[in-house]
């Protein structure tokens, strides 16, 4: 083994934080499996982050598993999770249950839902063991701060100790890792005693392979591929993770945000952990070596360290790692910028990730002719030099299965004309983006065409309030005045000026009023007359209005009006497409969905009986919503048929519409769906299909 190096064995600093804390809290936060309301959770990890914990944060969707899994490796004090769609109870008691197996007992859990989660719920959870459920009464009293600050003094608590094991296994590297954090001394005799006792079938020198690059270049994404790749390559061998983030100099937190692009990490041969920088103006912790060196007598065979988005002189990494990636995307400003990057120069490999962005192409040539001038190289072919294409949030991308074809060449996992089993194939199809290239702006075209819109209608509207004016003054001004003439001819200037749709719209309205204070509406549909009456009677037998007009004069106002809301049924249409809402619907939807598929085939029976047209109206639970299975695990088993019906199978849809004549005219059916739509509507179809054999 190699020596320590003495930089790396740098105290912590033990005492209490920027905030006040006296340990360094680490918190993983989530929402719940096949939950999407992640809006919570992330405004409570940023307040975290502000008063200087240290957050793993996961993203929505997050099942018990993952987030336990996470919880123990990154050897947190708490965890906090948001629940939004019901099943919170078997989620969170499951959650205990599961830390308390692994022998975590002491991670303590903390959970919110808004008034989904009952009174009578809280107390059952607190009194199974969660330590905190937050209720919109506590919100109230407390303050979004104050809840926080609750969370965190609960989580301001020091670490079960280390054990004295004589050698280091895999369940010891998140508590090994934050000695070397927080206590130097013990990690530096615990380490040393398990070197000397470390057994000889352990891989003497396990790879390091460094990834660095820019912030926003996509490391985690191509992290995630590599490591996907390498699994199923290598079934034997085994992959630790070492991910920095930068800390907050003024708060000292920090987001370790890396785990929400990492989906093939759920793997009992994969192990990550996620390192805040906790010092200022550096991509790497100043104790990634001491991680790198516990995840080497652990006994793992490749070890990968990704760092914090670097600048163009940061090359830190060279030190730590045997090999180094360099991730880049096209978006580095003129070719000039490219001479300041000093990681070409150390590079083993460079990526250009995103290659399906404008200009990528152009990056290519201008990084192939840097690295030339930089290593002096011009005999090597352009497809051999180091540097490839990537699209790492590609389905197989072609670029990343070449990368992974080297990338394993030069670590010495592969000989030169050895195949690896890395993916289906070695090419795959000519990239076809959900979002074209050309058309990557198209959010910010939508918005650049309503400032247009806005500027539009103010230029209008002081145009017609000045013809206004002026219509107002020739009422004044005699008509033998001297100006009378020069007003007349300012006023059709004006007038001149406006748009021929907005003096046609201020032509008209005098009959809008006229039409909208009549007694009844009519419109034609289909060449068919429709007389709607335009007032409700009250139970006071008061007339109300269903349209109400602005009581507007100025010209200016009517046509920022008539531009901006207008009456429903006219553009913009901010009221509807319809001149006026339908009393009733006849005949009246039928909505359900709750349990299994015959629970919700006999509401809706229930709803329809008599009713000579069905309306059946579908809602899914989040299970199908999220296009996954029923089970019996906890987790799952507590959202079947919540807010929804449950349908995983043609026979539940089958079941669902029994007794319904899907291919009669009076039959409609509507089905609230997102992702599997396709699935859904394959089973409707068969379903229908079948009923007619």
């Amino acid at each position: 083994m190699t020596a320590l190096p003495e930089q790396s064995r740098q105290k912590s600093e033990s005492t209490p934080s920027k905030n006040g804390w006296n340990h360094k809290i680490r918190i993983v936060t989530a929402a719940s499996l096949f939950d999407g309301h992640d809006a919570a959770i992330n405004l409570m990890r940023r307040l975290m982050q502000s008063a200087g914990a240290e957050v793993i944060h996961l993203g929505h969707n997050r099942s018990v598993a993952e987030i336990v899994d996470c919880a123990i490796q990154e050897d947190v004090q708490g965890i906090a999770i948001t629940s939004y769609q019901g099943g919170h109870i078997e989620f969170f008691k499951y959650m205990f249950d599961l830390l308390n197996e692994r022998g975590a007992g002491h991670i303590k859990i903390f959970g919110g839902g808004g008034g989904t989660i009952l009174p009578s719920e809280i107390t059952e959870l607190q009194a199974y063991g969660i330590t905190r459920i937050y209720s919109p009464d506590d919100g109230r009293k407390m303050g979004l701060e104050g809840m926080i600050n609750n969370l965190l003094q609960q989580c301001d608590v020091e670490l079960p100790p280390l054990h004295d094991g004589k050698t280091v296994e895999k369940e010891d590297i998140p508590r090994l890792i934050t000695t070397a954090e927080n206590n130097t001394g013990q990690y530096r005799k615990t380490i040393t005693a398990a070197r000397h006792n470390q057994p000889a079938s352990q891989p003497a020198n396990p790879v390091v392979l460094g990834i660095t690059g820019t912030g926003g270049a996509g490391k985690s994404s191509l992290v995630d591929e590599l490591v996907l790749r390498y699994l199923r390559a290598f079934p034997d061998q085994t992959l630790a993770i070492i991910s920095v983030d930068p800390s907050k100099r003024k708060t000292g937190g920090a987001l370790l945000g890396d785990r929400i692009r990492m989906n093939a990490i759920h793997d009992p041969r994969v192990c990550m952990r996620s390192l805040a920088t906790r010092q200022a103006n550096l991509a790497l912790s100043r104790h990634v070596q001491d991680a790198i060196d516990v995840c080497k007598l652990a006994g793992f065979d490749l070890i990968i360290v990704e760092t914090s988005g670097i600048g163009q002189s940061d090359t830190e990494i060279t030190e730590h790692a045997d090999k180094v990636l360099y991730v880049m995307t096209a978006e580095y400003g003129a070719a000039t910028q490219l001479e300041k990057i000093d990681m070409l120069d150390f590079a083993d490999l460079i990526a250009i990730n995103k290659f399906d962005k404008r200009g990528s192409l152009d990056a290519l040539r201008d990084v192939k002719k840097q690295y030339r001038r930089n290593h002096n190289d011009w005999d090597t072919p352009d497809n051999d030099l180091p540097i490839l294409g990537t699209i790492a949030s590609q389905f197989n991308d072609a670029g990343m299965n070449e990368l992974f074809e080297r990338v394993m060449k030069k670590l010495g996992r592969k000989e030169e004309d050895e195949e690896i089993p890395s993916s289906p194939s070695s090419l795959s199809s000519p990239s076809s983006p959900i979002i074209p290239p050309d058309r990557v702006r198209y959010l910010a075209e939508i918005v650049e065409e309503s400032r247009r819109y806005d500027a539009f209608v103010n230029a209008q509207t002081a145009l017609a309030r000045q013809v206004y004016q002026l219509d107002g003054t020739l009422k004044i001004v005699t008509e033998d005045s001297p100006l009378r003439a020069e007003l007349q001819q300012i006023r059709e200037t004006l007038e001149a000026r406006l748009h021929p749709d907005c003096r046609l719209l201020l032509q008209q309205w005098p009959a809008i009023q006229e039409r909208y204070t009549a007694e009844f509406y009519e419109f034609t549909v289909r060449n068919k007359t429709i007389r709607q009456p335009l007032y409700t009677e009250t139970l006071s037998h008061l007339r109300v209005p269903k349209v109400s007009l602005p009581k507007y004069h100025d010209w200016g106002d009517v046509l920022r009006w008539l531009l901006t809301e207008n009456v429903p049924g006219e553009f913009p249409f901010t009221a509807g497409v319809f001149p006026l809402k339908r009393e009733g619907e006849d005949p009246t939807r039928m909505f359900a969905g709750e349990g299994g598929p015959e629970r919700t085939n006999h509401r809706f029976h229930y709803v329809s009986n008599g009713l000579p047209a069905k309306r059946l109206s579908t809602a899914f639970d989040s299970v199908t919503l999220y296009g996954e299975d029923p089970a019996l695990r906890p987790d799952i088993f507590g959202k079947v048929g919540n807010s929804g019906v449950n349908v995983c199978t043609l026979d539940d849809a089958k079941k669902l519409y029994s007794g319904f004549d899907l291919c009669n005219p009076s039959t409609s059916v509507s089905m609230t769906i997102n992702g599997p739509a396709p699935m859904l509507l394959a089973f409707f179809l068969n379903a229908a299909i079948d009923q007619q054999c």
